[in-house]
């Protein structure tokens, strides 16, 4: 990642052709996207305010319909007038359509696409930013296709604001029937972390200590939930938050471990407990120190005094062994200096003991389960966490729980149709789809909790494989694929 974004050194948040964004409904409609240029008898609009990530949508479908389909990028700004379409037209097809008006030469070309469907592949026309569209280039496309086998003719795809989808050429009634909308709306809070945790994860980068409620919650109203608004501002602020979290670390590294608001008083203490130990010193000399053995020497008044210090001392020890007992923590013990009934003065060593202090060791973090490559643990890891924050699945008949995994036969495969960040996607694609038997399970991915919707059980990949051709054939151009359950 860039510096402004974090300490790597590549940009999480440069526009790259090889990462798209699965969340935010953003998987669920190119699979819709996918389905319809294929098989569908319908125009397809693509619609969202600027910087939603409408391009970027249209570049992933084309990508994934190219071995399929002829796909054709045509820039919607030539067309602003209807003029120019018959000599677009007849430049994409070979046909001798100029000075033909707009509406025939749309139909002619319409009913040319659908030979090349018979013959070869389905033609997909991409008209991106078509807001600049004129009203009568829209009439003449979606008219030139509703008057052609509509099942066969090359599918218009539109993209541009929810107004291109307001205007009459496509409110009319006869025209909208045939149009369907596919609207990318603006990312939510968890539709932001997704996004940027998946932007890092492209990189081989970990945004979670980074995205903190607050900054997470930052981005998303500063940025309105807009893809293109959040590449611009995250860098700036999670390069601010990766700046406070490198300051509180550099500051935990300096900070002593026995570091605290107590720390001055115990070191007073400490000193005041040498000093007695100083004075006791004193006293034995004193006693000790006459011409002959047990003969006492007056008390002098500088003895006097010394004593008198040494009651002072006393006394602060004693309010050193208070406070130990009022519960504080453990510091320098106290040495206790007592008198006995002789006429000697027996002192015991204050001991100073060294308070140990265990390196500081981060505990090593668990390894983070891959989307391709969880398991049944990351099944039950998922579930575990589930009782905790109180997960009920919205359809508890279709949902699979780690325990149905584990009961399958050692070896077995299913066929994964799709894996998304909501659950809402994994219930809107059972519903629509209608496969069956087809199921959903929860695992984790990026940290976060990722559902995978499966079909049927086989007891060897070439099995699955098989059983690919037996299903929809809406579901079939989604490219199923066999998975092991042990690698879900």
């Amino acid at each position: 990642m860039s510096e402004q974004a974090g300490q790597g050194t590549a940009d999480p948040f440069a526009e790259s052709p090889g990462f798209f964004f699965t969340g935010a409904q953003r998987q669920h409609q190119l699979d819709t996207l996918g389905h319809l240029v294929a098989f569908g008898d319908m125009v397809l609009a693509v619609t969202g305010e600027p910087g939603a990530g409408k391009s970027r949508l249209l570049a992933e479908l084309a990508r994934n319909a190219a071995y399929r389909l002829s796909v054709q990028r045509l820039r919607a700004e030539s067309l602003s007038d209807a003029s120019s379409l018959p000599g677009m037209l007849s430049r994409l097809s070979g046909q001798a359509l100029v000075g033909m008006a707009p509406t025939e030469a749309a139909r002619a070309f319409f009913q040319w696409s659908v030979g090349q469907a018979e013959r070869d592949r389905r033609w997909v026309l991409v008209l991106d930013d078509a807001d600049v569209l004129g009203d009568d280039v829209l009439e003449a496309l979606v008219d030139g296709f509703a008057a052609s086998d509509t099942g066969q003719a090359a599918v218009p795809v539109l993209a541009g604001t929810e107004e291109l989808t307001r205007r009459r050429p496509l409110t009319d009634p006869a025209r909208s029937a045939i149009v369907h909308e596919a609207v990318l709306p603006p990312l939510q809070e968890e539709d932001v972390r997704h996004f940027i945790h998946a932007s890092y994860d492209h990189v081989g980068e970990d945004a979670t200590p980074l995205l903190t409620e607050s900054v997470v919650r930052r981005i998303q109203q500063q940025s309105g939930g807009n893809l293109r608004t959040i590449r611009e501002i995250a860098p700036g602020i999670l390069s601010g938050r990766s700046a406070l979290e490198r300051e509180h670390r550099h500051a935990a590294k300096k900070r002593s471990p026995v570091a605290g608001p107590r720390r001055f008083p115990w070191r007073l203490w400490a000193g005041l407990a040498l000093l007695a130990l100083g004075v006791s010193v004193i006293l034995v000399s004193l006693q000790y120190g006459g011409s002959g053995e047990g003969t006492k020497e007056p008390v002098t008044d500088a003895e006097m005094a010394t004593e008198a210090e040494f009651d002072e001392v006393k006394r602060a020890r004693e309010v050193i062994a208070e406070t130990e007992q009022a519960g504080q923590p453990e510091g320098v013990k106290e040495g206790r200096i007592r008198r006995d009934e002789g006429p000697l003065l027996d002192v015991s060593p204050i001991t100073l003991p060294v308070r140990e202090t265990a390196p500081e060791t981060a505990s090593e973090p668990k390894p983070e389960p891959d989307a391709g490559s969880g398991n049944a643990e990351a099944v039950a890891e998922a579930e575990e966490e589930d009782g905790e924050s109180g997960f009920n699945p919205r359809n508890p008949g279709r949902f699979r729980e780690a325990q149905w995994y584990r009961e399958q036969a050692e070896g077995a495969f299913t066929l994964q149709l799709l894996g998304s960040f909501n659950e809402s996607t994994a219930l809107e694609f059972m519903e629509e789809y209608d496969v069956g038997d087809a199921v959903y399970t929860r695992t984790r991915h990026q940290g976060e909790p990722w559902f995978i919707v499966v079909h049927g059980t086989y007891p060897d990949r070439a099995a699955a494989r098989e059983a690919i051709d037996a299903l929809p054939e809406r579901v079939r151009a989604m490219d199923p694929w066999p998975r092991a359950y042990e690698d879900l």
